[in-house]
Protein backbone atom coordinates (compact mmCIF):
# COMPACT_ATOMS: atom_id res chain seq x y z
CA UNK A 1 0.00 0.00 0.00
CA UNK A 2 1.32 3.56 -1.11
CA UNK A 3 2.02 5.62 1.68
CA UNK A 4 0.58 8.96 1.37
CA UNK A 5 3.26 12.27 2.25
CA UNK A 6 2.27 16.00 3.10
CA UNK A 7 4.46 18.06 0.73
CA UNK A 8 3.46 21.50 1.69
CA UNK A 9 1.28 23.48 4.24
CA UNK A 10 0.15 26.91 4.46
CA UNK A 11 -1.65 28.69 7.68
CA UNK A 12 -4.47 31.09 7.00
CA UNK A 13 -5.83 33.52 9.04
CA UNK A 14 -9.38 31.04 7.96
CA UNK A 15 -7.12 27.79 8.86
CA UNK A 16 -4.94 26.26 6.46
CA UNK A 17 -4.24 24.37 3.18
CA UNK A 18 -2.31 21.09 2.62
CA UNK A 19 -1.02 19.58 -0.50
CA UNK A 20 -0.38 16.00 -0.08
CA UNK A 21 1.29 13.10 -2.55
CA UNK A 22 -0.03 8.76 -3.04
CA UNK A 23 1.79 7.24 -5.76
CA UNK A 24 1.62 9.33 -8.64
CA UNK A 25 -1.53 11.36 -7.45
CA UNK A 26 -1.42 14.18 -5.97
CA UNK A 27 -4.72 16.35 -4.03
CA UNK A 28 -5.18 19.47 -2.22
CA UNK A 29 -7.00 19.69 1.32
CA UNK A 30 -8.53 22.61 3.10
CA UNK A 31 -8.51 22.93 6.83
CA UNK A 32 -12.62 21.05 6.95
CA UNK A 33 -10.67 18.18 5.92
CA UNK A 34 -12.17 17.86 2.51
CA UNK A 35 -10.79 17.00 -0.84
CA UNK A 36 -10.58 20.04 -3.09
CA UNK A 37 -8.71 18.96 -6.06
CA UNK A 38 -6.44 15.83 -7.40
CA UNK A 39 -4.53 15.27 -10.16
CA UNK A 40 -2.18 12.69 -11.80
CA UNK A 41 1.39 14.10 -11.87
CA UNK A 42 2.52 11.94 -14.65
CA UNK A 43 -0.74 11.94 -17.01
CA UNK A 44 -2.21 15.82 -17.20
CA UNK A 45 -5.04 14.14 -19.43
CA UNK A 46 -6.02 12.16 -16.59
CA UNK A 47 -8.47 13.82 -13.56
CA UNK A 48 -8.33 10.98 -10.71
CA UNK A 49 -11.57 13.50 -9.10
CA UNK A 50 -14.91 12.17 -9.98
CA UNK A 51 -16.33 15.49 -9.06
CA UNK A 52 -13.74 16.80 -11.33
CA UNK A 53 -14.83 14.41 -14.41
CA UNK A 54 -18.66 14.94 -13.90
CA UNK A 55 -18.13 18.42 -14.09
CA UNK A 56 -17.10 17.86 -17.49
CA UNK A 57 -19.77 15.70 -18.71
CA UNK A 58 -21.44 18.75 -20.64
CA UNK A 59 -19.07 17.50 -23.11
CA UNK A 60 -21.30 14.51 -24.21
CA UNK A 61 -23.16 17.12 -26.18
CA UNK A 62 -20.74 17.35 -28.88
CA UNK A 63 -19.33 21.31 -27.78
CA UNK A 64 -15.68 22.03 -28.84
CA UNK A 65 -14.65 24.10 -26.57
CA UNK A 66 -12.70 27.49 -27.81
CA UNK A 67 -12.91 29.78 -24.83
CA UNK A 68 -13.77 28.08 -21.26
CA UNK A 69 -14.03 30.33 -17.81
CA UNK A 70 -13.44 28.74 -14.49
CA UNK A 71 -14.97 29.64 -11.60
CA UNK A 72 -12.91 28.91 -8.56
CA UNK A 73 -9.28 27.53 -9.54
CA UNK A 74 -8.88 24.76 -6.82
CA UNK A 75 -5.53 22.87 -7.76
CA UNK A 76 -5.88 23.93 -11.38
CA UNK A 77 -6.72 20.64 -12.44
CA UNK A 78 -9.75 21.06 -15.07
CA UNK A 79 -7.51 24.02 -16.84
CA UNK A 80 -4.51 21.65 -16.93
CA UNK A 81 -6.88 18.99 -18.25
CA UNK A 82 -8.55 21.10 -21.03
CA UNK A 83 -4.57 22.76 -21.83
CA UNK A 84 -3.62 18.50 -22.25
CA UNK A 85 -6.80 17.66 -24.52
CA UNK A 86 -5.97 21.10 -26.62
CA UNK A 87 -3.44 23.81 -26.35
CA UNK A 88 -5.37 26.17 -28.67
CA UNK A 89 -8.60 26.29 -26.05
CA UNK A 90 -8.37 29.92 -24.68
CA UNK A 91 -9.00 30.10 -20.35
CA UNK A 92 -9.66 32.42 -17.69
CA UNK A 93 -9.38 31.24 -14.08
CA UNK A 94 -10.83 33.29 -11.82
CA UNK A 95 -9.27 32.80 -7.76
CA UNK A 96 -10.69 34.80 -4.66
CA UNK A 97 -7.45 33.48 -2.81
CA UNK A 98 -3.76 34.39 -3.46
CA UNK A 99 -2.60 31.66 -1.28
CA UNK A 100 -4.56 28.92 -3.47
CA UNK A 101 -3.54 30.48 -7.13
CA UNK A 102 -0.31 30.77 -6.10
CA UNK A 103 -0.41 26.36 -4.97
CA UNK A 104 -2.29 25.96 -8.20
CA UNK A 105 0.94 27.19 -9.95
CA UNK A 106 3.38 26.00 -7.72
CA UNK A 107 2.36 22.44 -7.29
CA UNK A 108 -0.60 21.22 -9.29
CA UNK A 109 1.16 22.35 -13.23
CA UNK A 110 -1.69 25.23 -13.91
CA UNK A 111 -0.80 26.14 -17.21
CA UNK A 112 1.67 28.74 -17.63
CA UNK A 113 1.46 32.49 -18.30
CA UNK A 114 2.65 31.61 -21.78
CA UNK A 115 0.07 29.32 -23.23
CA UNK A 116 -3.67 30.74 -23.93
CA UNK A 117 -4.98 30.05 -20.11
CA UNK A 118 -5.04 33.18 -17.35
CA UNK A 119 -5.36 32.90 -13.65
CA UNK A 120 -6.92 36.15 -12.34
CA UNK A 121 -6.96 36.57 -8.71
CA UNK A 122 -10.54 38.18 -7.93
CA UNK A 123 -14.73 37.78 -7.78
CA UNK A 124 -16.22 36.06 -10.24
CA UNK A 125 -19.16 38.03 -9.51
CA UNK A 126 -17.19 41.22 -10.64
CA UNK A 127 -15.90 39.90 -13.97
CA UNK A 128 -19.74 38.49 -15.10
CA UNK A 129 -21.24 41.26 -14.15
CA UNK A 130 -18.78 43.77 -16.65
CA UNK A 131 -18.86 43.68 -20.14
CA UNK A 132 -16.50 41.42 -21.50
CA UNK A 133 -15.78 38.18 -24.06
CA UNK A 134 -18.67 35.38 -24.35
CA UNK A 135 -17.50 31.72 -23.29
CA UNK A 136 -18.43 28.30 -24.87
CA UNK A 137 -18.37 27.10 -21.19
CA UNK A 138 -18.38 28.37 -17.31
CA UNK A 139 -17.72 26.00 -14.76
CA UNK A 140 -18.40 27.34 -10.81
CA UNK A 141 -16.81 25.33 -8.12
CA UNK A 142 -17.47 27.87 -5.30
CA UNK A 143 -18.11 26.84 -1.30
CA UNK A 144 -18.55 28.91 1.32
CA UNK A 145 -18.30 27.41 4.88
CA UNK A 146 -18.64 23.53 3.01
CA UNK A 147 -21.78 25.22 1.44
CA UNK A 148 -23.02 26.34 -2.17
CA UNK A 149 -23.27 30.18 -1.95
CA UNK A 150 -26.74 31.21 -2.30
CA UNK A 151 -25.83 34.02 -4.60
CA UNK A 152 -24.13 31.31 -6.99
CA UNK A 153 -27.94 30.49 -8.39
CA UNK A 154 -29.46 33.66 -7.47
CA UNK A 155 -31.31 34.87 -10.55
CA UNK A 156 -28.80 38.11 -10.64
CA UNK A 157 -25.56 35.74 -11.16
CA UNK A 158 -27.18 33.60 -13.31
CA UNK A 159 -28.04 36.38 -15.62
CA UNK A 160 -25.17 37.34 -15.89
CA UNK A 161 -23.61 34.13 -16.72
CA UNK A 162 -26.30 33.85 -19.39
CA UNK A 163 -25.08 36.84 -20.70
CA UNK A 164 -21.59 35.74 -21.23
CA UNK A 165 -22.38 32.42 -22.90
CA UNK A 166 -22.07 31.86 -25.89
CA UNK A 167 -25.37 31.18 -28.37
CA UNK A 168 -24.71 27.11 -27.33
CA UNK A 169 -23.15 27.85 -24.22
CA UNK A 170 -23.42 25.86 -21.25
CA UNK A 171 -23.24 26.87 -17.72
CA UNK A 172 -22.11 24.11 -15.06
CA UNK A 173 -22.56 24.53 -11.02
CA UNK A 174 -21.07 22.39 -8.55
CA UNK A 175 -23.72 22.13 -6.27
CA UNK A 176 -23.52 20.44 -2.53
CA UNK A 177 -27.06 19.23 -2.23
CA UNK A 178 -26.91 19.02 1.61
CA UNK A 179 -30.18 20.65 2.04
CA UNK A 180 -32.98 19.61 0.34
CA UNK A 181 -35.54 23.03 0.28
CA UNK A 182 -31.85 25.05 -0.83
CA UNK A 183 -30.92 22.61 -3.68
CA UNK A 184 -34.83 22.46 -4.86
CA UNK A 185 -34.75 26.33 -5.05
CA UNK A 186 -31.61 26.70 -6.69
CA UNK A 187 -32.86 24.11 -9.18
CA UNK A 188 -36.17 25.98 -9.94
CA UNK A 189 -34.20 29.24 -10.18
CA UNK A 190 -32.07 27.85 -12.89
CA UNK A 191 -34.26 25.95 -14.76
CA UNK A 192 -36.12 29.68 -15.01
CA UNK A 193 -32.74 31.24 -15.77
CA UNK A 194 -32.42 28.85 -18.70
CA UNK A 195 -35.58 27.70 -20.12
CA UNK A 196 -35.93 24.57 -18.54
CA UNK A 197 -33.01 23.48 -20.27
CA UNK A 198 -31.12 21.95 -17.21
CA UNK A 199 -29.45 18.18 -16.07
CA UNK A 200 -28.60 16.92 -12.92
CA UNK A 201 -25.87 14.35 -12.72
CA UNK A 202 -25.71 13.24 -9.08
CA UNK A 203 -21.56 12.38 -8.16
CA UNK A 204 -21.60 8.69 -6.67
CA UNK A 205 -20.41 8.87 -2.94
CA UNK A 206 -20.20 12.69 -2.83
CA UNK A 207 -23.09 14.88 -1.85
CA UNK A 208 -22.12 17.42 -4.69
CA UNK A 209 -24.96 17.66 -7.93
CA UNK A 210 -23.62 18.88 -11.19
CA UNK A 211 -26.10 21.26 -12.53
CA UNK A 212 -25.99 22.07 -16.36
CA UNK A 213 -27.74 24.65 -18.05
CA UNK A 214 -28.28 25.24 -21.95
CA UNK A 215 -28.16 28.13 -24.10
CA UNK A 216 -29.50 26.67 -26.62
CA UNK A 217 -31.01 23.04 -26.55
CA UNK A 218 -28.16 20.19 -26.12
CA UNK A 219 -27.56 17.62 -29.09
CA UNK A 220 -28.82 14.41 -27.80
CA UNK A 221 -28.06 12.84 -31.50
CA UNK A 222 -25.08 9.99 -31.06
CA UNK A 223 -25.01 10.46 -27.43
CA UNK A 224 -24.46 7.28 -26.69
CA UNK A 225 -21.26 6.74 -29.29
CA UNK A 226 -20.22 9.69 -28.04
CA UNK A 227 -20.26 8.70 -24.55
CA UNK A 228 -18.49 5.67 -25.59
Amino acid sequence: MTTARRVFRQELDTGWIEVWDRGQRRSLWFDDAILQSEIDRRDAASLPNPANRAMLAHLLFGQRPRRVLLGGCGGGGIARWFHAQDPGIHGDAVEISPAVAQVARDWFDFPSPHSNWRLQLGDLRDLLSSAGTSYDFILCDLAERQQTPEWLTAPEFLAHCRRRLDRTGVLTLNCIADQRERFALALWQLRQAFSQRVLCLPVPSHDNVMLMAFAAPPDTADLTARAA
